[in-house]
């Protein structure tokens, strides 16, 4: 990144910290240029050495993060409760009836990013990892490290009849 590693890293050092904020810098740009079909190799730049959704596990202030969960809880309106409720046992409940895939809708302004949030601060809270995914890059920007489902899941941007994901089973990313 050279001369202007500060300024592309800035925001990254912001969100996380001064050590890890070039990394996660480093691969918002190898994510970018996926979607126009480069990459930091064919460009014969330094490569990522894992992408973005799997770099370095945050060290989550488990105290501080249950803290927050409190917090966020206590704000929850009956409704919100009940969701942030059923999907905690969705993800602590390992039964093989137990469903665990859900879609929270609902206009601007009604908190579902509230919900997500609380939902985060939980599962860091108890001392677990989570790599929320969402379909844009904007709606990623919203969750605690948040994603898009095309760099976490490898999903091609052209997709075709015989497009598929390019992520690997038995790597660091497939266990995250």
């Amino acid at each position: 990144m050279g001369e202007h590693q500060v300024s592309l890293c800035e925001d990254f050092v912001h969100r996380y910290s001064e050590p890890t904020g070039p990394h996660y810098a480093h691969a918002d740009i190898e994510e970018l240029l996926t979607s126009y079909n480069l990459s930091l190799q064919k460009l014969h730049l330094p490569t990522v050495d894992l992408p973005a959704s799997v770099l370095e596990r945050v060290n989550f202030d488990v105290v501080e993060e249950q803290a927050k969960a409190n917090s966020y809880t206590m704000q929850l309106n009956s409704e919100q409760r009940n969701v942030v409720e059923i999907l905690l046992s969705a993800v602590y409940n390992n039964a093989a009836d137990t469903p665990k895939c859900y879609f929270l809708d609902g206009p601007a302004g009604t908190g579902k990013t509230f919900v997500y949030s609380t939902l985060l601060h939980t599962i860091h809270g108890r001392g677990d990892d989570v790599i929320p995914v969402a379909s844009t890059g904007i709606a990623a920007t919203l969750l605690i490290r948040g994603r898009t489902a095309h760099s976490v899941f490898r999903i091609p941007i052209d997709l075709n009849a015989t497009s598929t994901c390019n992520l690997k089973p038995n790597t660091k990313e497939a266990d995250m």
